[in-house]
């Protein structure tokens, strides 16, 4: 039985680890520099949109698990 988990778990994982996270990442990239080439200030303006909420959403996270932390 362990060997038959061994051998799924080798065909199913995929050891690029972070590389196929950034080349997935550059696929989604890709159609916003094209964008960005017709439509540069509102191409900018949705970046920077999008760093001030995902950085905003970070540190409230922070903040929250600093005043809820877990009772283990």
């Amino acid at each position: 039985m362990i060997t038959l988990l061994r051998r799924y778990w080798n065909d199913l994982v995929s050891y690029d680890g972070g590389f196929a996270l950034l080349m997935m990442d550059a696929l989604l990239a890709v159609p916003l520099i094209m964008a960005a080439f017709f439509y540069p200030l509102q191409v900018l303006a949705l970046v920077v949109v999008l760093a001030v909420v995902s950085l905003a959403g970070y540190e409230g996270y922070v903040i929250w698990r600093k005043r809820h932390p877990t009772h283990i």
